[in-house]
């Protein structure tokens, strides 16, 4: 018989099966944690991979075709749009996928109204895409001369987005021929 009353147990070496289901308890716990902890990262990475994954939240649909002229015949297919109002103009860079690719530029401007600039591709001096040539389309040149910018209700990093669209059959006086059609939203 033993000393101890009977309402003591002897203490063994092995956990009593309260102590398991607590270990086990404990385990959902934090497995749970890393899981809610793992579902959280992913729902803040994901959309984070996607923007940064596109590159852009705008979209370009078209190209301008140019014949003719000092500049040559090249083909402009934007990849890629962001709004000017960075930089103090109402209006959209309708770009390529590299600094040299060239560019569209549709814009309003408050004092000649809207306008329509082309980059021409490989002309920029310096590797971060300035110092290019561009040129100018003017209205009075074109049979057909459809361009337009507007605001989005859209702000990202306190840039407002626009969209439009460029819609040109032009020839300037330097032979140049400047035509297509070009979309654009949420640059």
């Amino acid at each position: 018989m033993s000393d101890q009353p009977p309402s003591e147990s002897t203490p063994s070496s092995s956990p009593s099966e309260e102590e398991e289901e607590a270990a086990r308890v404990a385990q959902q716990v934090a497995g749970n944690k890393r899981g809610a902890f793992m579902a959280l990262g992913l729902f803040m990475v994901i959309p984070l991979v996607l923007v940064v994954a596109t590159g852009s939240c705008g979209s370009t649909e078209g190209s301008l075709r140019i014949e003719g002229g000092p500049h040559g015949s090249f083909t402009l297919t934007p990849t890629d749009c962001h709004s000017m109002q960075p930089y103090g103009r109402m209006g959209a860079n309708l770009h390529g996928a590299g600094h040299n690719d060239g560019a569209i530029y549709p814009t309003v401007d408050p004092l000649e109204g809207v306008r329509l600039d082309i980059e021409v591709p490989g002309s920029c001096r310096n590797s971060n895409g300035t110092d290019c040539t561009v040129f100018r389309v003017p209205r009075d040149h074109c049979s057909r001369f459809e361009v337009s910018v507007e605001h989005t209700n859209t702000t990202v990093n306190d840039v407002r987005l626009v969209r439009g669209h460029t819609r040109v059959d032009c020839t300037l006086e330097d032979e140049t021929h400047v035509v297509g059609e070009v979309v654009f939203d949420g640059c």
